[in-house]
């Protein structure tokens, strides 16, 4: 993690995005910016979070680990988005890890510096139960498109996603239980892809040599 420290940069970083909005008092005080490269975590294995994080450019991938190492992928965040907001409302004792898919910029907010003030805040309040409904919502609907479309539009979507600079290299356990489908068949629609051209196979991952093929197959919604 590396925090910005650019007066000039700042300044244009907060004239540009709309955390202010998020409140009825000055936030910039409490708050960093601060900047992960990717694979860098943003939230630790049972961490208990002293900062709430709200990412305005980037992605990153919320998982579970297990005490063996086992990763279950459970979302796939972009910008805007809170960070460790269902640990600071108290719905979850622990946060879940949140690891950088791309580079990513966080507004860290210090809550042992304004908690009773964000507590008490209407306007806060209000917009993070928005936050947190459409949150449901789209969780909601990933689930049932996941449950609704064949193999290789879900993988399209899904590469789309997590890919890096047009590279896909997520591990196939991970993309199987993410998918719910079983490692066989994650590898069936890859070899699939590739024999069609979209994808190639490098030391680095998969690479994407058809975008616009991956497009058609992507789920809008």
């Amino acid at each position: 993690m590396r925090q910005l420290e650019n007066t000039k940069e700042l300044d244009l970083i907060w004239e540009n995005d709309s955390l202010q909005d998020y409140f009825s008092f000055p936030i910039r005080p409490y708050t960093a910016v601060v900047e992960f490269e990717p694979e860098e975590l943003i939230l630790g294995k049972n961490e208990k979070p002293e900062r709430l994080f709200y990412l305005f450019e980037g992605r990153a991938k919320v998982f579970l680990a297990d005490e063996h190492g086992r990763i279950s992928p459970i979302d796939f965040v972009e910008s805007p988005s809170f960070l460790g907001e269902l640990e600071w409302i108290g719905a979850r004792e622990r946060a879940q890890c949140v690891c950088a898919l791309t580079r990513c910029r966080c507004f860290s907010i210090s809550l042992s510096e304004c908690q009773e003030a964000m507590l008490q805040d209407v306007r806060f309040l209000q917009k993070l139960c928005l936050f947190l409904g459409n949150k449901t919502r789209r969780m909601s609907e990933n689930y049932v498109r996941n449950q609704s479309y064949p193999l290789m539009n879900r993988l399209a979507t899904f590469i789309l996603l997590t890919m890096h600079h047009g590279t896909y290299t997520e591990k196939h356990t991970e993309a199987a239980e993410y998918l719910g489908v079983t490692y066989r068949h994650l590898l069936y629609v890859l070899a699939d892809f590739r024999k069609r051209g979209i994808l190639e196979k490098t030391p680095q991952g998969y690479r994407v040599r058809d975008m616009e093929a991956l497009e058609e197959l992507r789920i809008i919604g």
